[in-house]
């Protein structure tokens, strides 16, 4: 430890921290959150001013009295998963901001093996249930947007392609809206139906496959955009503002989660769907389509098989299948009595 890591503050810890963690910017949103949540229950519960006490001042105890207050006592109800879910997020970004102390000699005696072990054993057993994926709305936007009319103006238009080539490839390749948005139209790679993802969540690259359709939307928007065969492989493959001959700067996630919005809006569609949806509907897709877990692993870039596994066991669509295929096929009140009243 060095004379000056003694005088570091916790505050300044935190701003030290969060600029050397290399995250997408959404990450490091939820990083900040949980960091930012574990500062204030010092302030608060433990009297200690993070502007003024030494980082030294943290103690296991401290981070064990935090995971006692935002750990749900059992996961049995809806409220209490998504508590449970905030708690796991939280706990993991104060234990990368621990291990960045002691590694960096900030807080060499912060003993972080037994903070992890303290909170493994204050974690009641939990599961995540398989994300709510419902899959008929995905296909109905899929079907919407390649079945809208031509707009008649042309900055509409393009408008209107690009909508439906970026929901088509994001159904298709299952890419993060951050990767999405980081796409150069060289990354795509139209004669081998891939795209290459650069430096993805936890800095991995990786390559997704999109299918002939695919591939037709893409080249019909960068058509209308007006993009020169030389040269174009610097462009954003999806543009934020677009103008015919002017490409522009590349679309944000805010954009693109406000035109899925949009288009649910549109379509009348109630469930929650955000642009990660088109995620989870291929890992599910992949998945119903009996697709090795190891290859939906690979082609959705999780870290650890753990996370495919969500989605390997049988989709409620399945179970509901077989379970009407042994008791026969389920109808509502309703249908049962219209049956009788026309037997009669």
């Amino acid at each position: 430890m060095s004379p000056d890591d003694s005088l570091l503050t916790i505050s300044a810890a935190e701003e030290m921290f969060f600029g050397d963690l290399r995250l997408a910017p959404r990450s490091k949103k939820t990083y900040r959150q949980g960091v930012r949540k574990f500062i204030t229950h010092l302030e608060q519960h433990e009297g200690i001013d993070p502007d003024t006490a030494p980082v030294t001042t943290i103690d296991v105890h401290h981070i064990t009295d935090f995971a006692s207050i935002i750990v749900p006592q059992d996961v049995r109800t809806p409220e209490e998963v998504s508590a449970m879910r905030t708690a796991q997020n939280n706990l993991a970004a104060v234990r990368k901001f621990c291990s960045w102390l002691s590694a960096y000699d900030h807080h060499p005696n912060l003993p972080t093996d037994r903070i992890r072990v303290r909170l493994a054993a204050m974690m009641p057993r939990f599961t995540p249930p398989p994300p709510d994926v419902k899959l008929n709305d995905l296909e109905t936007i899929v079907d919407y947007v390649l079945t809208g009319p031509r707009e008649e103006k042309p900055l509409l238009e393009l408008r209107r392609l690009k909508v439906r080539a970026m929901i088509l490839f994001m159904f298709r390749t299952g890419v993060r809206v951050s990767e999405l948005c980081a796409l150069h139209r060289r990354d795509i790679d139209l004669n081998n139906g891939t795209a290459s993802i650069y430096r993805a969540k936890g800095g991995k690259s990786r390559t997704v496959h999109f299918d002939a359709e695919t591939a037709r939307v893409l080249t019909a928007y960068w058509q209308a955009r007006g993009d020169v065969a030389r040269g174009s492989g610097s462009l954003p493959a999806f543009s934020g503002r677009d103008r015919l001959g002017e490409p522009g700067k590349a679309i944000s996630p805010r954009t693109v989660e406000h035109i899925v919005a949009e288009l649910c809006n549109e379509i009348g569609i109630e469930s929650e769907v955000t642009p990660h949806s088109f995620r989870h509907g291929l890992a599910t897709e992949l998945v119903r389509r009996r697709v090795r877990e190891s290859t939906v692993q690979t082609i959705l870039g999780h870290a650890s098989p753990q996370t495919t596994r969500i989605y390997v066991h049988k989709s409620a669509m399945d179970v509901a299948d077989e379970y009407q295929e042994a008791f026969g096929s389920y109808r509502t009140p309703s249908q049962i009595h219209d049956a009788a009243n026309n037997c009669d």
